[in-house]
């Protein structure tokens, strides 16, 4: 019984840094919800690069100066903002996630925003499941990645259904 109890308050735990509800929501379905302010970015031009960091295969964009993106590597997946890599394996999955796998970033497919409430702002990666979501009711199941800007942010992982 005591297992039990411990368990349960364990999963209630919020994971600390989290972004609030109102900012994953908004990630997910790529549109500002009440209280969070929406800046999409466009991923017009799209630059490849063999050699980004040691190892490190990037796809990128320029947003105001920024570079912006998706590196690929044999030790992992990463984020790409400002010119640093944060690896997706150390993404903090965020409680309502109910995927076990990470799915690959694709930029020229994926949304791109800086979404905000105020006190936090976050890099915000959006899409649908590779394979499926494309069309039909599917649309609705997509993932985020949300990376807060601060220099020492953390990156989070969720998904879910959008309405």
């Amino acid at each position: 019984m005591k297992y039990y109890l411990l368990a349960l308050s364990v999963l209630s735990i919020p994971v600390q840094g989290a972004p609030s509800e109102d900012l994953v929501q908004s990630c997910l379905a790529a549109t500002a919800r009440v209280g969070v302010s929406l800046t999409n970015i466009e991923t017009r031009e799209i630059y490849l690069q063999d050699n980004y960091k040691p190892g490190y295969q990037a796809e990128y964009f320029l947003f105001r100066g920024m570079e912006i993106g998706y590196a690929r590597s044999r030790r992992g997946d990463a984020l790409l903002y400002r010119g640093m890599l944060y690896p997706l394996q150390r993404a903090k999955t965020l409680p309502q996630t109910r995927s076990k796998g990470r799915p690959v970033i694709q930029v020229a497919l994926s949304e791109w925003s800086l979404i905000g409430d105020g006190r936090k702002q976050f890099l915000c990666v959006s899409g649908q499941f590779d394979g499926i979501g494309r069309s039909g009711s599917f649309q609705k199941a997509r993932y985020g990645y949300l990376l807060e800007t601060s220099k020492k942010g953390g990156l989070f992982f969720v998904d879910g259904l959008v309405d």
